[in-house]
């Protein structure tokens, strides 16, 4: 069927308030179906993203330990540092595929950054000086700016009667990378220690390739679906198909080809200007709030991987790569199951009241951290005499401390439900889904270059605490609850805006 376009003025951004639900549920809107075999194809290319950049969180302290020839807590300072030069390239980035991917389009977009983390994913795994890790961590967290294209993609196959279902479903399959990365990483590293009989002593010069190895490979096939099967959403290049209605579903494929005029509002295919879509309210908020969310969530992650590797003499758990691992994908499961829920938490209670929710959760999860490392340190006292020489990591944490952790574990995920409300907030306010993928990418702009902030200032914060001995270690705690605190006052004021 052949579709000539009409045009209309761009629609005004609306705010919606929180008491009435934009997701098709109370309203009594039937959700309209999904295209289900491309909303499979985004969300495959999405999993492989969070596969690349988790499976090297059980082993990067090490890593950065054996590059330097240290140990404890004071990896803290590089390890934020690696850590912020990816998020800071990202940041840099992020905008910058957005834009291109409203002109271009998006498939070449998530093409490009798909092919760039194999590259340097793979490349990762060769790195032997802190210089090449650091511009490693650099070009890769440019290309992994392509997250906004594939938010858009995922709201323009969507719209108000399914968002509730398309966007928990997409964050599901983000924390179903969370636990196949840290089991790869746990798994694989070091494969000619664990295999001495099938790995060669070449793998023992370079014990973290396998693990990259085995991610690349996922991200190049993330490439090849982009490349051979993905279609492309953005409205101005897309091609649309319409059945009239007379026509039988079944034979649709088969009919004649219709001319048919539809209306298309010019907001959906011509791009606001930054300055546009910073002078509506609601979406400033929405920015904001996206930043205070990735700097709590950024902090969480470095400092949660950082006190696990380091001494319990220190402030940390000493967990070795493999228990990391574990925590870490047990993690992400956890989160699977919470996300299974969003659609329902959404509809019951709307979308600011659980983003209120999520930040008071962040309180309680970096309230409950020093009690990890309260009971390990008991624990090991029991077990083993403390050393400074960080031996204690071989023992076998106890079941204390595993309840401890799972604790945190799971506070942290339900934070982290956060993230779908965003990508809705800010396809809500949108007008017109011309400009979705730049608003997409000011949002995660905003995210990582607080993630970038979050990064070096939680690790460097947690390495001073520990080695100063900074309010019994635990300064960087004190910080956290701040900046929490704040975080949950910002999602607060934005009601004023929907109310």
């Amino acid at each position: 069927m052949t579709v000539y376009p009409s045009y209309t003025n761009p629609r005004p951004a609306t705010t919606v308030p929180d008491n009435v639900e934009s997701l098709g549920s109370k309203s009594g809107v039937k959700p309209n179906p999904l295209p289900k075999a491309q909303m499979a194809v985004i969300y495959a290319i999405k999993l492989t993203l969070p596969i690349a950049l988790t499976q090297s969180i059980p082993y990067y302290n090490e890593f950065i330990a054996s590059l330097l020839s240290s140990d404890g807590a004071e990896i803290g300072y590089y390890s934020g540092l690696a850590h912020s030069a990816f998020s800071i390239a990202q940041f840099i980035s992020m905008f910058v595929w957005g834009r291109v991917s409203d002109s271009w389009g998006r498939v070449p977009v998530i093409l490009l950054g798909t092919a760039g983390t194999a590259i340097f994913t793979f490349a990762f795994g060769l790195t032997k000086t802190l210089d090449y890790l650091l511009l490693n961590r650099l070009l890769a967290g440019f290309f992994y700016g392509i997250t906004g294209a594939i938010h858009s993609v995922v709201g323009e196959l969507s719209d108000d009667t399914n968002h509730s279902t398309a966007f928990p479903l997409y964050d599901i399959i983000s924390a179903l990378g969370f636990v196949i990365g840290p089991l790869i990483g746990g798994t694989f590293v070091d494969p000619w220690e664990q295999w001495p009989k099938i790995f060669s002593p070449w793998w023992s010069v370079y014990p973290y390739f396998l693990p990259c190895l085995i991610s690349s490979l996922i991200s190049l096939g993330a490439a090849l679906l982009a490349a051979f099967v993905l279609e492309e959403t953005l409205p101005s290049k897309r091609k649309v198909k319409l059945v009239a209605p007379e026509e039988d579903p079944l034979l649709a494929a088969a009919s004649a080809a219709t001319v048919v005029n539809v209306t298309i509002p010019v907001a959906d295919l011509k791009p606001l200007s930054i300055k546009e879509l910073f002078s509506i309210p609601v979406l400033r908020a929405v920015f904001a709030l996206s930043g205070a969310l990735g700097f709590a969530g950024s902090s969480f992650n470095n400092t949660f991987v950082l006190m696990a590797y380091t001494p319990i003499h220190q402030g940390g758990l000493a967990l070795s790569p493999a228990q990391i691992g574990r925590a870490v994908s047990g993690m992400g499961a956890v989160s699977i199951l919470l996300k299974l829920c969003m659609p329902k938490l959404l509809r019951r209670f709307g979308t600011l009241n659980m983003f209120d929710f999520c930040m008071v959760a962040w309180l309680a999860t970096f309230a409950s951290m020093p009690l990890a490392s309260l009971i390990a340190q008991k624990a090991a006292v029991v077990a083993t005499p403390l050393s400074s020489t960080g031996g204690e990591a071989a023992r076998a944490p106890s079941k204390g401390e595993w309840a401890v952790v799972a604790v945190v574990l799971f506070l942290s995920r339900l934070g982290c439900l956060a993230f779908s409300i965003i990508m809705i907030l800010t396809k809500d306010h949108i007008p017109g889904s011309a400009s979705l993928g730049t608003a997409n990418g000011l949002a995660e702009l905003a995210q990582s270059l607080a993630a970038a902030v979050g990064s070096t200032v939680a690790s460097s914060l947690f390495a001073v605490s520990a080695s100063k001995h900074l309010l019994g270690g635990y300064l960087w705690v004190v910080f956290m609850l701040l900046e929490s605190g704040f975080g949950s006052w910002v999602a607060r004021r934005i009601r004023k805006y929907r109310d």
